[in-house]
């Protein structure tokens, strides 16, 4: 897998397919109170990527609900997203690792189409 942006407490990966984004929060170096997090993966298809993107700053519960769908086990997904410091630096890690998609070529920026703006 390819580094796409990390922090203190999250990761994000390219698989090595290159068709998904992986969160997971970084093993080593976790705080004790957050060590129930150690076993989280979220793989996102870059196709749903998106939708990611889009929650991420904006509403925490339907960015919860988005990693739910792709999240392994999917009983951490809501411990991270109850967590302020937990939830901001994965918001930080998915706008890192979008500009690091396009600089890569793996995502696409388009113009919005008159009907979109």
């Amino acid at each position: 897998m390819s580094l796409l942006a990390q922090g203190r407490i999250w990761r994000a990966e390219l698989s090595k397919d290159g068709s998904a984004v992986v969160l997971a929060p970084q093993r080593d170096g976790l705080p004790e109170e957050l060590s129930e997090l150690r076993e989280l993966r979220v793989e996102v298809p870059l196709e749903r990527w998106n939708a990611v993107v889009k929650h991420a700053w904006s509403d925490r519960k339907l960015l919860g609900g988005v990693l739910l769908d792709f999240a392994s086990p999917k009983e951490h997904v809501a411990a991270a997203m109850a967590r302020d410091r937990v939830w901001v630096e994965l918001a930080r890690v998915v706008i890192d690792a979008t500009a690091a998609l396009v600089e890569g070529r793996h995502l696409v920026l388009e113009p919005a189409s008159k009907g979109n703006q």
